[in-house]
Order: C-alpha cells, then structure tokens, then sequence
C-alpha cells in the first residue's frame, strides 16, 4: 500500500470524519475516487449494479471495506431523494431537495484569488437574506459555496422541482456578481460556474482530495476571511459542524424571485416552465465584454 492510500484509510477510519460524511450523505447518491489495480483513480457511483449510498456511520464503515480500503475521495449529489437503494430511488422525478451550490474552482497556490470570489457571491447571498443557511467548503483546489437545502420552505419547494429552484438561484445569485464573474473569465487562476445539473456531485465534508493530501473543510461565512490552508491539513484540520444549521425559509424569497426572473433547469422535461424575463448569464457576459 502506498504512503498516499495509508493516508487515506487512516483518514477515514476516525470516528470524527464518518460522521460528516455519513451525515451529508444521507439521501444523496454517492460517488468515490478509488485507487484501481494499475495505481490510476477510478471513478465509481455504483455497487453490485445499484447506486453507491449510505444511510448512517455504519454503513459508511462497511462501505470502506466494500470497497477493499481502496476509496481516495467521496462525493454525493445536490438532488436528495426518500431513499437511494436502486436506480429507480435515483430517478430525477424523486428528488425532493436540492443544494443550491456555486462552484469557485481555482489553485491551492493562489488561494487568496478564489476567497475574494467567494466573498463577492456572499455579499450578495448576504443582500438578499440569507446568511445562516449558508455554508462554505474549501475543496482541495477551490471552494464550494452551499445553501442548506432546507432553507427553502416546503410551500416554496412545492411549487417546481428543487433542481429547477436550485439551478435559478445560483444564475441569479452570478447574474448579479457579473462584474467579478466577468473577472474570473479573464483569470488564469479562478473560475466561477454554474454546474447543477442532473447528476451533479460535490465533495463530502471531511474527504481527502483525489490527489492533493488535503482534506474538505467547511466554515461559515463570517469564518472565511480567517481561512488559511493550514485549515486543510490532514493532521490538523480546521473543520466547522454548524454547515448543518439552516433558518427554514430563510431562502424562500431568493428562491421565488431566481425562478421567476431566470426560469428552471433547461434540461429538465415534463415540468411547466416558467418564462426567463432576464437575460441568461452567458448573454449578459457577451454583452459586458463587448461593452468593457
């Protein structure tokens, strides 16, 4: 066994790390990197033929051993669903939440870069209300930003599908961070997209990174002008449990005015769609480009 995969079997073996990730995972689809025969990652989302899903700290255990002490990292959806034990439970018809999740990708060496984007979309997350249901986790090379799923009512949620409330909210929140998104199009260093999609999967708290010997801690916003990365440290992590606390409807108004200005997921069928009334966020960088 290499010193890299000692590791990670040692990293995930501590009480600690299975429960945020058990927890996290609870109604999500799994997936993990693992180390194949040849020493390349391998992707996996499926065991015996039938998605990869835990329900609590034992099954998580077990699933490590499944997996023969192979696993490098773990990842699960934004779409939660009842119950995952086949791939009828995965169908995107039976999502019944959904993480709204804004993706900063950038470089462990410029890290400062990718914090200064995640400030900006917070200032605006903070300007339309809601603070204390959001969450942030530094990923090995960039950061993502979460709103707990719950922060959305069960009348708001009620009225389109969670991916539809999830995908508007994170265009909406870009859309008016344009002048930063548009920075990051111009940086080598930093990139902010919207990727929720259908099977979407975001890394768990507490996992190792594929490659950097790092691990995925989460902080809250008023945690993020503290961070270092001394806080991703596998010996010494800095780690806050509080990305489960939300405020129920915290995020109700942001979720109803982003899908009636942007419209639902495009790719999402047999749902009644609501007419987008602002420009898509790829226009309107067009247009600022040209303009700037």
């Amino acid at each position: 066994m290499s010193n890299l995969q000692s590791l990670a079997v040692e990293h995930f073996s501590r009480a600690d790390v299975q429960k945020e990730i058990a927890e996290f995972c609870e109604g999500r689809w799994m997936a993990a990197h693992c180390v194949g025969e040849s020493g390349r990652l391998v992707f996996r989302r499926y065991l015996g033929g039938e998605p990869m899903a835990i329900k609590n700290e034992e099954e998580f255990a077990a699933l490590l051993k499944k997996l023969g002490n192979t696993a490098r990292a773990f990842y699960a959806t934004a779409n939660k669903y009842p119950k995952v034990e086949s791939l009828e439970d995965v169908d995107l018809s039976r999502a019944y939440r959904c993480t709204p999740t804004w993706d900063i990708d950038g470089t462990l060496q410029k890290w400062q870069e990718t914090i200064s984007f995640v400030r900006e979309i917070l200032a605006v997350l903070e300007k339309e209300g809601v603070v204390k249901s959001v969450y942030v986790k530094w990923s090995g090379n960039g950061c993502h930003i979460h709103i707990h799923e719950e922060a959305i009512s069960e009348t708001v949620i009620s009225k389109a599908h969670p991916l539809d409330f999830a995908y508007a909210m994170v265009e909406y929140i870009n859309a008016k961070a344009l002048p930063k998104i548009i920075e990051s199009l111009r940086s080598e260093n930093v990139k902010v997209e919207n990727r929720m999609d259908a099977g979407r999967v975001f890394t768990c708290p507490l996992s190792l990174h594929r490659q950097l010997n790092v691990v995925c801690v989460c902080l809250k916003p008023n945690e993020v002008d503290g961070f270092s990365p001394e806080w991703i440290q596998p010996a010494s992590f800095k780690h806050n449990i509080a990305w489960r606390s939300f405020k129920k409807g915290e995020a109700d108004a942001l979720a109803l005015k982003a899908i009636e200005t942007v419209g639902g997921y495009p790719m999402l069928r047999g749902v009644k769609r609501r007419r987008a009334k602002r420009k898509k966020l790829d226009q309107q960088i067009n247009e600022w480009i040209r303009r700037f």
